[in-house]
C-alpha cells in the first residue's frame, strides 16, 4: 500500500499539528493534583465525534481514587472514543496528566513555544503531545481516504504517572479496555519493549521521643534510632540489587546487561528545630521489582529488614506502610502488533531490522495493569520523541518538531496497513 500521499499530507499540514499540540499542552494537567482532565476531554471529544467516533465520558469513582495517598483535586474523567466498522479491535492509549513543574526551564512549560525545529513544553513527549499526533494522524486518514483496518478503541485516561488506580486500570476492570494495544508512549527509538518492572512505595516511621535538645537525655533521637534501621536496608539494596531478569536491556552507559531490581532510599523526613529531639523520623523508598520477583515476597524481606534493624535501635517504636504504585509486566516483542510497529518505524524512520534492540524498562507504566486485567502480552509501544534528548520528567522537555509529523505518519501505517 502507497502512502506517499498521506505522508505528504502530513507534511503540508504542519501548522495544524502544532496548532493541536499548543492547545492540549496549554492545560494544566499536573498531577497532583491533577485538574482539568475535563478541559482536555472538552478540547479533543468534539474532533473525534467529527470522525465519526461514539465518545463515552468515564468518570473514576471518588472512594478508587481516595486509594492514591496523594492531595488529588477535581474529577478523574477519561474519555473512551469507538470507532466501529466491524473489523479486528485496536486499542490505543495515551495518559492525560503530567509531572510537576521543576525548575530550570528557559521556556513557558504549557506554552509549547519552538526554537530551532524543536517544540518545548510539559507532556509534549510524556504524552500529552501524541494526542495531537493521533487526532491529526485521523484528519489526515479522512481527507485522503483512507480507511482503518480496525475498530479503533482510544483510550484518553487520568493519573498514570502517579499509578494506584489510574484511570486506565478502571477502564480495564470495567470492559473498556480490548487487546491488542497500541501504547503512544515511550519513544520514536528502533526499540521493541519487553515488559517494565513494577514500582512499589514503602513508607517507614520510626518513632521516639521529643525533649530538649539541651537535655537529650530525657528523650529518644528518632532520627538517630532509625540509622540501624537504614543500615539493614542499604544491607538489603545491596543484595537485591544483584539479581537479574532474564529480560536484556537497551546498551547505556553504566548500564547491566539485564534488567535489575532496584532499591532507592529517596525520602526522609525529621525534626522540627534544632533544640527539639526529633520524635519521629519519616523514610520513603522506592523499589522496582523485576517480572520475576513476587511483590509479596519483597515485602516480607523488607518488613524483615527493618525488624532487624530495629533489634539494634532504642526506637520506642516503628511503622512500614506499604503502597503499589504498578505491578511488572511482560510484552510481546514478536506479535502481530509489535512487527506492524517495526514496519511503520523502518518505513518513516529509515531503520533497517539490524537497528533494533529488545529491551525491558526499568522504569514502570499503567500497561502493567493492561497485561495483568486482560492477561495479554499484545502490547506495542511507540511514542514522541528521543529518550535521550526529550527530557521526559525533566526541563526544557521537548520533541523535533520532525518527529512530531513522523509520528502523526507511523500511526498512520499502523492503522491503516493492510492485516496480513
Amino acid at each position: 500500500m502507497d502512502f506517499t500521499a498521506a505522508f505528504a499530507a502530513v507534511d503540508a499540514h504542519e501548522s495544524e499539528l502544532l496548532d493541536r499540540l499548543r492547545k492540549v499542552i496549554a492545560v494544566d494537567t499536573t498531577v497532583p493534583p491533577g485538574e482539568n482532565y475535563d478541559q482536555v476531554v472538552d478540547l479533543v471529544e468534539p474532533e473525534f465525534k467529527q470522525h465519526g467516533f461514539t465518545t463515552t465520558r468515564v468518570v473514576i469513582p471518588p472512594e478508587k481514587v481516595a486509594q492514591i495517598p496523594l492531595p488529588l483535586t477535581g474529577d478523574r474523567v477519561n474519555l473512551v472514543a469507538r470507532l466501529n466498522n466491524g473489523k479486528p479491535p485496536l486499542s490505543v492509549y495515551a495518559h492525560m496528566d503530567v509531572v510537576p513543574i521543576e525548575e530550570g526551564w528557559d521556556f513557558d512549560p504549557f506554552g509549547c513555544e519552538i526554537k530551532d525545529g524543536r517544540v518545548y513544553g510539559r507532556g509534549v513527549a510524556d504524552m500529552k503531545g501524541t494526542i495531537a499526533s493521533l487526532l491529526t494522524a485521523l484528519d489526515i486518514m479522512e481527507r485522503e481516504g483512507l480507511e482503518p483496518v480496525w475498530d479503533l478503541n482510544v483510550l484518553l485516561c487520568t493519573d498514570e504517572e502517579i499509578g494506584v488506580y489510574p484511570g486506565l486500570y478502571h477502564l480495564a476492570l470495567e470492559g473498556y479496555a480490548t487487546s491488542p494495544m497500541l501504547c503512544m508512549e515511550g519513544s520514536q527509538d528502533p526499540v521493541l519493549r519487553l515488559g517494565s518492572n513494577g514500582s512499589l512505595d514503602v513508607t517507614i516511621t520510626v518513632k521516639g521521643k521529643s525533649c530538649h535538645s539541651g537535655a537529650n537525655y530525657l528523650g529518644v533521637n528518632a532520627l538517630e534510632e532509625a540509622v540501624p534501621v537504614m543500615v539493614e536496608l542499604l544491607a538489603l539494596k545491596a543484595k537485591v540489587e544483584e539479581r537479574r531478569s532474564k529480560l536484556p536491556l537497551a546498551p547505556a552507559p553504566g548500564a547491566p546487561s539485564h534488567l535489575r531490581p532496584m532499591f532507592n532510599l529517596d525520602i526522609i523526613n525529621s525534626g522540627v528545630k534544632s533544640n527539639i529531639v526529633p520524635a519521629s523520623c519519616r523514610l520513603v523508598i522506592n523499589r522496582r521489582f523485576i517480572p520475576e520477583e513476587n511483590v509479596e515476597d519483597v515485602k516480607t524481606e523488607i518488613q524483615e529488614a527493618v525488624d532487624r534493624g530495629m533489634e539494634k535501635s532504642k526506637a520506642l517504636d516503628v511503622e512500614v506502610e506499604f503502597s503499589q504504585n504498578y505491578p511488572s509486566y511482560y510484552q510481546s516483542a514478536t506479535h502481530p502488533g509489535a512487527q506492524r510497529l517495526r514496519e511503520a518505524l523502518k518505513l518513516v524512520q529509515g531503520y533497517s531490522d539490524d537497528d533494533f534492540v529488545e529491551t525491558g524498562s526499568g522504569g514502570s507504566t499503567d500497561m502493567a495493569f493492561i497485561a495483568q486485567v486482560l492477561k495479554t502480552d499484545e502490547i506495542a509501544t511507540v511514542g514522541l520523541g528521543r529518550q535521550r534528548e526529550s527530557k521526559a520528567h525533566g526541563s526544557n522537555e521537548s520533541v523535533r518538531i520532525e518527529d512530531a509529523k513522523a509520528h502523526v505518519k507511523e500511526l498512520i501505517y499502523y492503522f491503516c496497513a493492510p492485516l496480513n
